[in-house]
């Protein structure tokens, strides 16, 4: 099973050699391809062969390339990732409306939880309560817009009053770079399972490629806010925030890596919208928020 986030961060040439990456720099590195599950190409400096490519998408690994300011910019998806995927895209495209409305509520009951959670932990009782109030209020499809309003409550509870999402600032740009990793992870369980990420759940914006993977990572965001909180040197944030998909979690009684159970969670997830199963209860998931560094 692949476990390894794979950051390149200076110029190299970057191609395959049997079923080993090898990255050559400064120094000649070499990751088993069977390893990795996500690479991260940081630096506009770097030469990627299309044999490495290729095998790295046949290896499931999720390919995320940099800009020339080392943030996310894009990400390399296979066009069929499941000898099911005709079938299970003609499925996607009539998903009832009221299975949706059932699975973003409760995603979004599950996102506010952890996020009270977090609050919590770091004596933000008020909020968090506050929070746990909402939770008994996301009715299906989020009519209310619960998710919305705390949304405001818990960013000023932790990163301060007045701080937005849109602002430019280096606490941002660190939880911008979490929830690029994440989103990664989650697109690429996806395109693994047979369907397509631009049909979601609740986010239908035409010129969004990762529609239904932005309705799926929403539970896992607070880790990544975890790890953002925790960073004090926010120069060096990108070698602490990519560490987000080792995090431990549990689901369905099982402990394991985060980027695990995101595959289990976005399979459950996808059975509930075949019609088959339930989607997974507050319960079923516990994730173990990082210690404070």
């Amino acid at each position: 099973m692949s476990y390894r986030t794979v950051v390149i961060k200076n110029r190299a040439k970057i191609e395959t050699r049997l079923n080993w990456l090898v990255i050559r720099g400064e120094e000649e590195k070499l990751v088993h391809l069977s390893e990795i599950g996500t690479l991260i190409v940081e630096s506009t400096g770097c030469a990627i062969t299309t044999q490495a490519l290729c095998q790295l998408v046949k290896n499931n690994t999720s390919i995320i390339f940099c800009d020339e300011k080392h943030m996310p910019h894009s990400q390399l998806s296979p066009l069929y990732g499941n000898h099911l995927t005709s079938g299970n895209v003609k499925r996607q495209a009539r998903w009832a409306e009221e299975r949706k409305a059932l699975a973003w509520q409760e995603i979004v009951k599950q996102k506010i939880y952890w996020q009270a959670q977090l609050l919590d932990r770091h004596n933000k009782s008020d909020s968090a309560k506050l929070l746990y109030d909402y939770i008994c209020n996301v009715k299906e499809g989020d009519i209310t817009n619960r998710e919305g309003h705390s949304a405001k409550v818990y960013f000023n509870a932790l990163f301060g009053q007045g701080f937005g999402r849109r602002t430019d600032n280096e606490i941002n740009s660190a939880l911008n770079y979490g929830y690029a990793i994440l989103l990664s992870s989650v697109a690429r369980e996806i395109v693994g399972a047979g369907y397509i990420t631009q049909i979601g759940i609740h986010h239908i914006n035409e010129f969004n490629y990762y529609n239904l993977a932005s309705d799926i990572m929403e539970v896992f965001r607070p880790i990544v806010d975890t790890y953002v909180l925790n960073i004090s040197d926010y120069e060096n944030f990108k070698s602490k925030v990519t560490a987000v998909l080792t995090a431990k979690a549990e689901i369905f009684g099982k402990e394991q890596f985060l980027d695990a159970t995101v595959r289990i969670y976005v399979r459950a997830v996808l059975h509930f919208m075949e019609g088959e199963g339930e989607m997974p209860k507050l319960d079923k998931i516990h994730m173990f928020l990082p210690e404070e560094s």
